[in-house]
This record gives C-alpha cells, sequence and structure tokens, in this order.
C-alpha cells in the first residue's frame, strides 16, 4: 500500500515545483514511508478530479498537493463534495506576494486550503510568519518545506490509525453492481463480502451466518432496495452504514413500506425521475436520496460490428413482461415484410426461470405461453427470432447487434441499452416517464409503427454507421468513470454524494 502520493501542479515554475515534489520525496523515503510522484495531466478544471482519481488508484493515505493552484482546487472540491479519509497536506512555495503581503485572492484561497487541509507547507520562515498573521486558521497548521518534523508525525499518526474498510454487499444480483464491487476489491484497504439475498426472502434463510457478515461490516450496501434491505434497515446496529441502491420496481414494491429509512444512510436512484418520485411518494427525507446512474464499462464495448450486425436487432433481457417483447416482435414481423435479413435476438432468463413470473401471475405466464406459441406457429418467426441464454459475453453478443430495443413501460435507466449504445448498436426506445431525461429525444418514439419505419428506412443505408456513431458518442456519458466519485463517497465516505 501507498503511504503518499505526490501531485505536482501546473504553473509558471514547474520545474521549481518539481524540484521541491522531488526534495519532499526523497526525505519521506528516508523516514521509510512509501511514496508515489506524479503530475499533473489535466487542466485546473480538472485537477480536483485527477487527485481524487489518483488516490483511489494508489490507495495513498495521504495526498500531497504541489503547488498554490492546485492546492486551490483539491481545497475547492473536498469543501463541495466531501473530505476522503486521506491525510491532506498542501505544499505553497509559490503563494502569489512579496516580502510584505499576500496579494488578495490569495488569502480568501488560503483559508479555503487552511479549512481543508491538515498541514500547510510553505518555502521559508517570512512566509509562515506572513500567512500566519493574515489567514485566519493558519496560526499552528503552518509548517515548512524543508522541516517535516510535523508532517512526519501526522503521517506516522495516519498510518498507525488506518483500519480497513469492510462492505458488506447483499442482494439476489450483482450483474448491475460488477463495476462497484470491482473497484472496491481493487482498493488498498477495503475488504469486501458479497452476499446472497433471495428477493423472495423476508428473513435470512441462515441468520447466525448473516448477523456474523452484520458484525464484520463497517458499511452493508444493499443492491436492490429488496426485503433484504428491510431486513438490515430493522437489525443494523448503530453506528454501522446503510446504504440502498433502488433501480425502479422496488419503489411498487409491497415491502417498500416496511423499510425504516431512518436507519438509511444513503438510498440511491438510479435516475432523477426516480428521485423525484420517490421522495414524493413515500416522503423520504430528499437530503437522503441521491442519484447515481447506471454506467458501463465503455471501452470494454469498443469492438468491430459484424457487417450484417445493422439488421439485426438485439433485446437483452425480456422478462419480466412489461419489457414487452411482444411488441418487439410485433416490429420485427413488419421488417421482414420489408427485408428478410432482419432478425430478433431475445437474449436473457426465460420467464419460467423467474418465480414470482410463472408461478405467482398467471395472466402474465398466459402471455408469454401466448407469445412462445405465435412464434412456433409462424414459419417466417420460426426462422428469423431467436432466444439465447444469458451469460458473461455481453460485449462480444453485443457485435452482432445493430439495433437496441428498449421498449419497457416503466424503466428510465435502461442499462442494455446503455450498454447496446456503448457498442454502436442504434437504441430505440418507446416513449414513457423518465426516459428523455437520460437518452436523447433523437431515438425515442411514440408507437411501435414509427420504430418499425425508421429502422427499416435506416438499417440499409449509410444513415445506420451515421447514428452508430452518434449513439457511441452519447453513451460516453455513461462511462464507469464519470460515477467513480460518486460511489467511492457514497460507501467509503461519510456524507452523501451529489447527484451525478
Amino acid at each position: 500500500m501507498t503511504d503518499v502520493l505526490i501531485l505536482i501542479g501546473k504553473s509558471k515554475n514547474t520545474l521549481g515545483l518539481t524540484a521541491t515534489a522531488t526534495a519532499l520525496q526523497r526525505s519521506l523515503q528516508k523516514q521509510g514511508f512509501s511514496v508515489v510522484s506524479e503530475p499533473q495531466r489535466g487542466n485546473m478544471q480538472e485537477a480536483a478530479a485527477e487527485a481524487r482519481a489518483a488516490l483511489l488508484h494508489t490507495g495513498a493515505r495521504a495526498l500531497f498537493t504541489v503547488g498554490y493552484s492546485l492546492s486551490t482546487q483539491v481545497a475547492k472540491d473536498w469543501l463541495t463534495k466531501g473530505t476522503t479519509q486521506q491525510v491532506l497536506v498542501a505544499v505553497t512555495p509559490d503563494v502569489p506576494g512579496n516580502a510584505d503581503s499576500v496579494y488578495g485572492s490569495a488569502l480568501q484561497n488560503l483559508e479555503m486550503v487552511v479549512r481543508v487541509c491538515d498541514l500547510l507547507l510553505v518555502a521559508d520562515e517570512l512566509s509562515r510568519s506572513l500567512v500566519e498573521y493574515r489567514v485566519a486558521g493558519a496560526a499552528g497548521s503552518t509548517g515548512l518545506v524543508d522541516d517535516l518534523r510535523s508532517c512526519i508525525r501526522l503521517l506516522n499518526q495516519q498510518v498507525q490509525s488506518v483500519e480497513p474498510r469492510k462492505i458488506l454487499v447483499s442482494g439476489h444480483d450483482f450483474r448491475f453492481a460488477a463495476e462497484v464491487v470491482r473497484m472496491l476489491q481493487s482498493t488498498p484497504g477495503v475488504q469486501v463480502r458479497l452476499q446472497k439475498w433471495d428477493l423472495d426472502t423476508a428473513t435470512p434463510a441462515n441468520t447466525a451466518a448473516v448477523k456474523a457478515d452484520m458484525a464484520w461490516a463497517d458499511t452493508v450496501f444493499c443492491e436492490w432496495a429488496g426485503r433484504q434491505a428491510v431486513w438490515y434497515s430493522q437489525h443494523l446496529p448503530t453506528g454501522k452504514r446503510l446504504v440502498v441502491r433502488l433501480h425502479g420496481f422496488e419503489s411498487n414494491a409491497t415491502w417498500i413500506g416496511e423499510l425504516d429509512f431512518s436507519r438509511v444512510n444513503q438510498l440511491i436512484a438510479v435516475s432523477n425521475f426516480y428521485r423525484k418520485q420517490l421522495v414524493k411518494r413515500h416522503g423520504w427525507d430528499e437530503g437522503k436520496v441521491s442519484v447515481i446512474g447506471n454506467s458501463v464499462t465503455f471501452d470494454a464495448f469498443t469492438r468491430p460490428k459484424d457487417d450484417e450486425a445493422r439488421f439485426h436487432l438485439g433485446m437483452l433481457g425480456y422478462t419480466p413482461l412489461l419489457k414487452r417483447p411482444q411488441v418487439a416482435v410485433e416490429i420485427l414481423r413488419y421488417l421482414v415484410q420489408q427485408d428478410d435479413r432482419f432478425v430478433l435476438h431475445l437474449r436473457g432468463r426465460a420467464p419460467w426461470n423467474f418465480s414470482w413470473v410463472w408461478n405467482r401471475k398467471v395472466q402474465e405466464a398466459d402471455a408469454y405461453r401466448t407469445l412462445f406459441e405465435m412464434i412456433g406457429a409462424d414459419p417466417v418467426l420460426r426462422q428469423h427470432v431467436v432466444f439465447e441464454q444469458p451469460g458473461a459475453n455481453v460485449e462480444s453478443w453485443f457485435t452482432k447487434i445493430g439495433w437496441v430495443l428498449s421498449l419497457s413501460h416503466r424503466e428510465t435507466f435502461h442499462l442494455a441499452a446503455a450498454e447496446g449504445m456503448a457498442s454502436g448498436a442504434v437504441p430505440v426506445f418507446l416513449r414513457r416517464k423518465g426516459v428523455t431525461s437520460i437518452f436523447s429525444n433523437r431515438w425515442v418514439f411514440d408507437s411501435p409503427d414509427e420504430i418499425a419505419r425508421y429502422i427499416a428506412m435506416t438499417a440499409p443505408h449509410e444513415l445506420w454507421n451515421h447514428e452508430s456513431g452518434v449513439a457511441r458518442a452519447y453513451a460516453s456519458r455513461f462511462d464507469f468513470a464519470t460515477v467513480t466519485d460518486a460511489w467511492v463517497q457514497a460507501l467509503l465516505g461519510e456524507g452523501n454524494v451529489r447527484n451525478v
């Protein structure tokens, strides 16, 4: 594990800052600390995000920001988004001013830096006297770049006091949390346990094992606001954090009213539409309901498309019936009449694999039987509808898919659509509440007939290539890198995150 990350800022005297950072690194390494030094790569507007990403990547216990401008940007970010657990040392040998004064705006910026950082290091005794005299709060927390005794005491305390963070992830299905789990598992100083909890189970199948997991964890993260979230809200001891992610359907579930929201530290909705709906419907404290959108590993979907992909429609997940696979089949029926190269791929678990669909919803089960019988009885549909099992190779699967269908009654942030777009598949959405706030109105239609005509008009021509490129560019906003900071704050921080 890295003890210290030194981030070297940009300035008119970058060489001087680099020399300061090099001297710091040597001094700290002589004291036995492991040190990583990196230059600031982006512009100042990107500096704070770069610092958080570097901390996550290195797992450092302390951050040294070398340079007045960089230190100011990081301090502003930590005041706005919340501090991290790391020690922050601001190294500012380049404070604007002269031997008699610190220039105007620098005073306010240094006051902000002092509020956030654990220690401020300046160039010499004259600078320290001036800063301590002029900057509120600086007295007693300002040191010298070439005298690291106070800094070393601070670092020793941090190294000795750091305990591993223990995160328990509980849920019936972790496929939407894969990136979050990988991020946690790759973060130094963080331990993760996964706990499978069946959606239909109100109480633990193995109470002793669940209580042991609960005793071990600092934070319980309930992926899906299922019955396990209700149980933890009623049984989690005081002092442990409870974070719950609600995807959508749980808002209408019979058990959601039993959730003790006073015990939830943070509830994460996947869209602002759901956030507003949850606060209004359940009367929950909106200060504890945040938005972190669904995300994809964007680069993993960067693969060339098959030559015939533009004629292949994909529906990733066709259960429950609210996803409307029957509408997808009707769209295909129209398209095949125009061009027999069109194929519909229905990938996912069949409805009889979901007991709550097949055994409890008689009308829905009957609707699926009718759909399957219709496909089986129609020789054209039999040749053009392909059922495929789910699996881990979704990125490869999308190489043959040129259109991703999102026909649901109520899904707002449809992850399969985002994944398809990242692969270059063109999305089509049936209009529903909340969808245009996430996905461009460009691909939202009022009826299946409009969708069918759009696909028929676009697929055979160069227009499909253009739309594919636009869709992929749009999907870059869903990359997991855009929400990493929010997840770190939600699961490893102490407060609530801003909506992202």
